[in-house]
């Protein structure tokens, strides 16, 4: 069934209340909101004043600030979701931050600022200096949602990965290869000890799939260079992922579902790319996804959110978490890992990968609208915070949450279940 959206609690900023400055840190350009595809569920006409400068040219991914007079743009998830909370939500006053207009200042401006887009993870791009200025801004603003624990435990692969295996959360075998401990003599060794046939290589902070490879062991051994270029061109990678390669990853959708409060809201199911069989990316959602792959996805994904730290408010109260994405491949095949016992006549799922609010929410590919449910909950966690900040108990701020209520305009209903 789709997620539960009724019409947005709209609150008025009454006589003395003043609103929450809430920021959103911007800057995707692969998770459009205005798109044929998203209008065939959404009405995109909450954009009609949205300024051209928060558009993206889908040619150079640059926003239209940075472009030439004449250039047309769209805008993406982590644009329309702040901007739909500033038309419906009174309460809250939105500030949208470009990445170059990351500033200590500007953080500490705002009660909470969401991860929503450009991260720590954008800045690797950038270069060291620049990423050193966002670790430090990010660990010393001391209000990130989530906060600069959950972003790097998330990060640092291991971190969670060694979490979930102590949970008994199924993951492909793994061997993890740290910067300043690793060699390619000593990875291929540990991997032939572990009786793999075929591995990849992933990357702790890295996204886009970049460092990803396939690698036979077989090849390994006859030219050495293989691995000998690999840590050459990522050595400053902090820790590789290194992994038997699941054959049955590329044949079965890897699901995604989308929690947030620890609660399920939506799943999508794909075949990426990168390890699809004809290179190219297969989405379904809803209904389309197979209910076998859906439940153990939200199985596994439930298991995994224990594996987090716990999120913080400003102030350091415990609040629950905010976006977090489980990614669930399933393998059917013959796995050679000598600790690993998996029937290879039966499906086996397993956790891939853990993200967070910066990640892609497929808003384009759903069955229903998830904009009023995006600014719903983002509005409300928003509330949550400065309640809890304010030291407001939780009575009072339902009674006070309750008068500052009015009904929205009627909302789309969804089409279907996502």
């Amino acid at each position: 069934a789709f997620p539960r959206v009724f019409a947005p609690a709209v609150s008025l900023v009454v006589c003395g209340a003043m609103p929450i400055k809430v920021g959103f840190l911007v800057g995707k350009d692969t998770d459009l909101v205005e798109d044929p595809k998203y209008e065939q569920v959404g009405d995109v006409s909450f954009l009609s004043d949205l300024p051209d400068i928060y558009r993206v040219d889908p040619v150079s991914h640059e926003y239209l600030k940075n472009c030439e007079k004449g250039v047309t743009g769209q805008a993406h998830a982590d644009v329309a979701i702040p901007w739909y909370i500033k038309k419906h939500y009174d309460d809250i006053e939105v500030d949208i931050i470009f990445p170059e207009e990351i500033t200590l200042k500007r953080l500490k401006s705002n009660l909470v600022n969401y991860v929503i887009g450009y991260d720590v993870i954008n800045a690797v791009f950038e270069g060291k200096d620049r990423l050193k200025s966002m670790i430090n801004m990010f660990k010393s603003c001391g209000n990130l949602m989530p906060s600069w624990d959950v972003q790097e435990f998330i990060y640092m692969k291991s971190s969670y990965m060694l979490k979930c295996k102590k949970l008994g959360v199924p993951m492909a075998p793994t061997i993890f290869s740290y910067k300043n401990a690793r060699t390619p003599q000593g990875l291929l060794k540990q991997i032939k000890l572990r009786g793999w046939r075929t591995f990849v290589m992933k990357q702790s902070y890295m996204a886009f799939s970049l460092g990803f490879c396939k690698l036979k062991v077989e090849d390994c051994e006859k030219d050495p260079n293989i691995l000998k270029e690999y840590f050459e061109e990522h050595s400053d990678c902090p820790e590789y992922v290194v992994q038997e390669a699941i054959e049955g990853f590329s044949r079965n959708w890897e699901t995604r579902c989308f929690w947030f409060n620890g609660e399920f809201l939506y799943a999508i199911a794909n075949k990426a790319a990168v390890v699809s069989e004809d290179g190219k990316e297969h989405i379904v959602t809803g209904k389309d996804i197979p209910k076998e792959f859906l439940e153990n996805a939200k199985r596994i994904g439930k298991q995994a959110l224990a594996c987090l730290p716990q999120l913080k408010t400003p102030s350091g109260k415990p609040v629950p978490m905010t976006l977090i994405r489980t990614d669930v491949g399933c393998s059917d095949s013959q796995v050679y890992d000598k600790d690993t016992h998996w029937d290879p006549k039966k499906r086996t799922f397993f956790l891939n990968e853990i993200e967070y609010g910066g990640t892609t929410y497929f808003i384009r590919h759903l069955k229903f609208d998830a904009m009023p449910l995006w600014a719903k909950l983002y509005a409300e966690k928003s509330r949550e915070v400065a309640a809890l900040e304010n030291g407001e108990p939780a009575a009072k701020r339902a009674r006070t949450d309750a008068a500052l209520k009015k009904p929205a305009a009627a909302m789309k209903k969804p089409a279907g279940a996502a």
